[in-house]
């Protein structure tokens, strides 16, 4: 049986965050997802421009700096802000990266002690704490029975909320802020995280819990009946293998957790 199924994609602000190539987690997605038969239709929203709820799947922030974030804030809150919670409520993916991950917590600190409301997707904040120094390296974290693997590089610190489910836990890294071993935010269907890599195209078994998701949600299908149905044999020998050469991360890709 050949399903006809199709997926809708949202990368926000495209052009803007999408430092260390973030955007290659919505390339591999649509990438991974054709593997199984699936079509996905990407499009964009940045600056003056909203989405439908309604007709998008998942949706897609990568990381910005300080000065991206800036750039794009006003808009942020005025036009996406309301139609990310809706989505949330309605068990839609998100997908949010560094500096887009920052914007959906509760606010941030500047280094001059000024708060910059989020949009409260997440229950915690960061803090920009120049005495300490810069997060970056090699990471992995424990996300289920998975290890995630990625890139992390960021000044800011954040700090969950104890009722706040974390992304992860850390096994080699930094993660959130260095020291409680948490790397990035759940809610509902919406992930935050540190990790760019990007994360997807390092973690194709994550990429599959996040397409299993969005067929469940569209079409009452899981991803398995997909792959039995339709006999699908995927050879991931290539992500797998790449996994493996990660420096400072060969002994703990391996473990069993």
């Amino acid at each position: 049986m050949n399903y006809n199924l199709n997926l809708n994609a949202i990368d926000l602000y495209p052009e803007i965050m999408n430092i260390y190539g973030d955007r290659g987690n919505m390339l591999y997605f649509k990438y991974r997802a054709s593997l199984y038969g699936i079509t996905v239709n990407i499009g964009s929203c940045s600056i003056g421009e909203k989405f439908d709820t309604d007709k998008t799947d998942i949706m897609f922030i990568g990381g910005g700096q300080d000065s991206e974030q800036a750039l794009i804030y006003k808009d942020f809150i005025t036009n996406k802000k309301n139609a990310l919670k809706d989505a949330k409520d309605a068990g839609k993916i998100m997908l949010s990266i560094c500096g887009g991950y920052q914007l959906l917590l509760n606010y941030y600190k500047t280094l001059d002690n000024k708060i910059i409301e989020g949009i409260s997707i997440f229950d915690g904040y960061t803090a920009a704490e120049p005495k300490k120094p810069r997060l970056t390296g090699n990471i992995a974290s424990a996300f289920k029975d998975k290890i995630i693997v990625g890139f992390e590089n960021h000044s800011g610190r954040t700090y969950l909320s104890e009722s706040q489910q974390n992304f992860g836990k850390v096994l080699f890294g930094f993660g959130n802020n260095g020291v409680d071993k948490t790397e990035g935010a759940i809610s509902n269907n919406f992930y935050g995280t540190y990790m760019h890599g990007s994360i997807l195209p390092k973690n194709f078994q994550f990429c599959d819990i996040i397409i299993d998701t969005a067929v469940k949600n569209k079409y009452k299908i899981a991803l398995n009946e997909i792959i039995k149905k339709n006999n699908i044999n995927i050879d991931n020998n290539f992500e797998i293998n790449a996994r493996k050469d990660i420096r400072d991360l060969k002994k703990i890709i391996n473990r069993t957790i």
